[in-house]
């Protein structure tokens, strides 16, 4: 059985490319695998052994799409990107680059989930005046509030690590989403 190098997909018998993501098979014919049969990577393993592909929680890898000098050149630039406020700075710093792009778009998707979960906290915060239940709709707010809050960060880490390590990976969850095309 033969995995794909680029997402772990499994690869049809005399396949030349992935049927998931399109990636060239090697030239041995068992792209990302080890000669034995086996996945080549602890990633790939995983995925075989929970059935199925962690995509869905995890984020596509976009990584193989980019080319490794416009992601050496543009990793630095576009790893500020996650910086809600700094989706933009790829768009100035490296305005040719699609690698660059494809982290200001997952910046500005995190920027909107940002004030999405604001704008939803204030909206509940200010139902605080309601009589008798007023300060249940307070401490709802405040846990949205918490909660939102934890989670953007730890979507600004994820993804500044990734683009730091010149990865292309999108966001958990949210990062399926595309305002801006490479």
């Amino acid at each position: 059985m033969a995995f794909c190098k680029s997402c772990g997909g499994q690869l049809p018998a005399g396949a030349n490319n992935c049927p998931n993501c399109g990636a060239p098979v090697t030239g041995d014919g068992m792209n990302g695998t080890n000669g034995n049969g086996g996945s080549n990577t602890n990633y790939q393993q995983y995925q075989q052994a929970a059935g199925g592909t962690t995509e869905a929680f995890l984020g596509k890898d976009h990584t193989a799409e980019f080319s490794p000098a416009d992601i050496q050149a543009n990793k630095v630039v576009s790893g500020f990107s996650y910086i809600p406020i700094l989706f933009w700075l790829p768009f100035a710093a490296a305005s040719g680059s699609p690698y660059g792009k494809f982290h200001a778009n997952q910046g500005l998707v995190l920027l909107i989930f940002c004030i999405a979960i604001s704008v939803v906290s204030s909206v509940i915060g200010a139902l605080w005046a309601i009589p008798i239940i007023g300060s249940l709709f307070s401490v709802l707010a405040n846990i949205i509030s918490g909660i939102g809050g934890l989670c953007e960060l730890g979507l600004v880490i994820y993804g500044m690590v990734n683009t730091f390590n010149g990865k292309a990976v999108e966001l958990p969850l949210i990062g399926r989403i595309t305002l801006i095309k490479p």
